[in-house]
């Protein structure tokens, strides 16, 4: 027998073995990665695919308005927004409502007396910047939506019968993003201002809940 065969069967199997082997490791890759992607797709992992930075938002809203000094009423308005990334914005607004005094009163030298003009108008316009700290989706039965929570913070004036002169602004807010250019947005605001009422002046804290929607402009981004 010859002394070399054992050493040679030996070899063919090394041989075999060492082919086999980077065969059978793209196996069990394509196999991890495979079920890597299913896991991923069963959590809803969609790309965030609604892009802000660098884009026109325009806005208009309606809801709720609180006064300090006078009855709850609606307000009405719209904004113009800038966004220079996905986080930073700035705004420029306008808004509508006007001062429901129906049930004010005041008792002076012994006689009951109303505000002259119990409907009259306000008008508010304001310039904030917006921050986005966080952003997030939400799976609504078979769809991924994004999200963005706001913050802002800015000045304006007022301009009323009752008052005239600057305004704090600040609030917070949540942007529902829908395809590539709309948006469901919530904002809660807090407006202060010095505010008249029968010869007083007053420091006011007035709050508007509003909702509306947002077309981002250009489209196709």
């Amino acid at each position: 027998m010859d002394p070399h065969l054992p050493l040679t069967g030996s070899l063919v199997v090394l041989l075999a073995t060492a082919m086999a082997t980077p065969a059978a490791a793209d196996c069990i890759d394509k196999d991890l990665a495979d079920k890597t992607a299913y896991k991923r797709e069963r959590r809803g992992r969609v790309p965030r695919d609604f892009v802000k930075a660098q884009r026109h938002e325009i806005s208009v809203s309606g809801g709720y308005f609180v006064s300090d000094l006078y009855s709850a009423t609606y307000i009405l308005g719209g904004s113009y927004t800038y966004h220079m990334t996905e986080d930073t914005a700035v705004e420029a607004s306008g808004w509508y409502t006007h001062a429901d005094a129906e049930v004010v009163r005041a008792i002076e030298d012994g006689r009951a007396q109303t505000v002259r003009d119990p409907y009259a108008r306000s008008l508010f316009f304001a310039s904030a910047l917006i921050w986005s700290p966080l952003h997030g989706k939400l799976q609504l039965g078979g769809s991924v939506v994004h999200f963005d929570l706001h913050l802002d913070a800015g000045v304006g004036v007022v301009d009323s019968p009752t008052s005239r002169g600057v305004t704090g602004v600040g609030g917070l807010g949540i942007k529902l993003f829908g395809g590539s250019a709309f948006a469901f947005r919530i904002d809660l605001r807090d407006l202060v201002y010095q505010q008249e009422l029968l010869m007083q002046t007053f420091i006011v804290n007035d709050l508007s809940l509003t909702a509306g929607l947002s077309v981002f402009l250009p489209f196709g981004f």
